[in-house]
């Protein structure tokens, strides 16, 4: 916990959901030439209403162009006179009209945004159609060839479980440990979209962009739906397929032990 103030006062523990269009943002985490990140702007507004600086810590370090429906943030303040409700409104007043604080919640000390986290669930959307949607601008992925949505679904499928997932991530990957665990993999069709969803007990870096670049590989039929076995035992990047673009991926929801 620190609080950037020389105070007795204790401090309390601030929960937020954030929604976010991530468009025109370099990314969730804070960045040292001052460009615009959420969790700069949040930290920005936070200690312009609480009086004092304040350090968000965030769930997710989302990159460049990635949105949110439910990213979790944190910050520790010894203002005690802003009630909750009160707090949400006054965040949703001074941040940007594409970013909104969804709930504000005060919660136990020990609560840290990411270190408390035990899953993760992002979703994917690709629009599939002939012209791109205009209205759907940063929203999706625009692919303009047919998929085959039951192969993606069975190379899905496979990524269930416990698995070395060194594959599937990229070369600015800096964690030595690699193994995690995917609780659900699911590939549906929604109107003119694919929908790739995911949830985890974690996730390394770029893993979701780069299992929805394998799975559109699989569904134009390039690879078989198998090809993903072979990613999870080689471990080679090289294996897999590209990088799908930031902009059709959304972390929905982070999830916490109950108690």
């Amino acid at each position: 916990m620190s609080v950037n103030v020389n105070s007795t006062t204790p401090a309390r523990n601030i929960k937020l959901v954030v929604a976010y269009n991530g468009a025109g943002y370099h990314g969730w985490q804070r960045q040292a030439d001052g460009v615009d990140t959420i969790q700069h702007l949040i930290e920005q507004s936070a200690g312009r209403l609480v009086g004092h600086p304040v350090a968000v810590n965030g769930a997710s370090r989302t990159d460049a162009g990635v949105h949110a429906l439910g990213q979790v943030a944190n910050f520790f303040t010894i203002n005690h006179s802003i009630p909750l409700r009160a707090m949400r409104r006054a965040l949703n007043s001074l941040l940007p009209r594409d970013i909104a604080i969804l709930s504000a919640e005060q919660v136990n000390d020990d609560f840290h945004a990411s270190r408390c986290a035990v899953a993760k669930t992002y979703k994917y959307r690709i629009y599939v159609a002939p012209v791109r949607s205009v209205h759907l601008h940063n929203l999706v992925y625009h692919y303009w060839r047919w998929l085959d949505v039951e192969a993606m679904q069975d190379a899905a499928r496979r990524l269930v479980g416990k698995h070395d997932f060194r594959g599937f991530t990229c070369s600015a990957e800096a964690r030595r440990n690699t193994v995690r665990t995917i609780h659900h993999c699911e590939v549906y069709q929604s109107g003119d979209e694919i929908i790739v969803s995911i949830t985890g007990n974690g996730f390394l870096y770029k893993m979701v962009r780069n299992i929805v670049g394998t799975l559109i590989e699989i569904g134009r039929g390039r690879w078989a739906p198998d090809r993903v076995d072979m990613i999870l035992s080689s471990r080679n990047r090289d294996d897999a397929g590209p990088t799908a673009p930031a902009e059709g991926l959304y972390l929905v929801s982070v999830q916490y032990p109950d108690k």
